[in-house]
């Protein structure tokens, strides 16, 4: 099975990179698991956009390729950082790199509220007609996760820890049916 896990930072010191890293250590021996390139994503521009670069393919064909996507978000300003919103549009747009593609929401915050308003936007845009993914039902939002990840992806907290494995272990089965 391949699973396209994208992280809304582009920052290798970011929390989201940790969770993300969290996968790896957790899933990488169960399914194959590729890192979206955020960074090599051009700004979105409707000028280029029916012939678009090298990278806008690539991503094309990540998401094709993908059986499941684990998109992992910060909240900035209390939405979703604009990297990611901008490879939302490419997404959008052309052939729709995430239609009825399964996607799997979660993010961490080091303030008490975890990514819920950064998700509500998220789950916003990919229910959008152009984007239109197929969201899974399951959210998290992890609160404190500064505290709760080593940088290498180790989970400090067990409870975090039980929710993300739960969450993940529900999306894998869902992706088997």
């Amino acid at each position: 099975m391949d699973i396209l896990i994208v992280t809304g930072s582009i920052s290798e010191k970011s929390n989201n990179k940790k969770i993300a890293r969290w996968f790896d250590r957790q899933y990488g021996g169960q399914v194959n698991l590729t890192h979206f390139p955020l960074a090599s994503i051009p700004m979105f521009n409707e000028d280029i956009e029916d012939d678009p670069n090298t990278e806008i393919d690539a991503m094309r064909r990540l998401f094709d390729q993908a059986d499941g996507v684990v998109m992992i978000t910060p909240e900035y300003n209390h939405t979703i950082p604009g990297v990611l919103k901008n490879m939302l549009d490419w997404a959008s747009r052309g052939k729709r790199a995430l239609k009825d593609k399964p996607v799997f929401m979660l993010g961490g915050s080091t303030g008490r509220f975890g990514t819920i308003r950064a998700q509500i936007h998220l789950t916003q845009i990919l229910n959008s007609p152009g984007v239109a993914a197929k969201l899974f039902a399951r959210q998290i939002q992890v609160d404190l996760v500064d505290q709760k990840f080593t940088p290498q992806g180790e989970c400090l907290d067990p409870t975090t820890e039980k929710h993300l494995k739960r969450g993940m272990d529900e999306f894998l089965a869902s992706l088997t049916l």
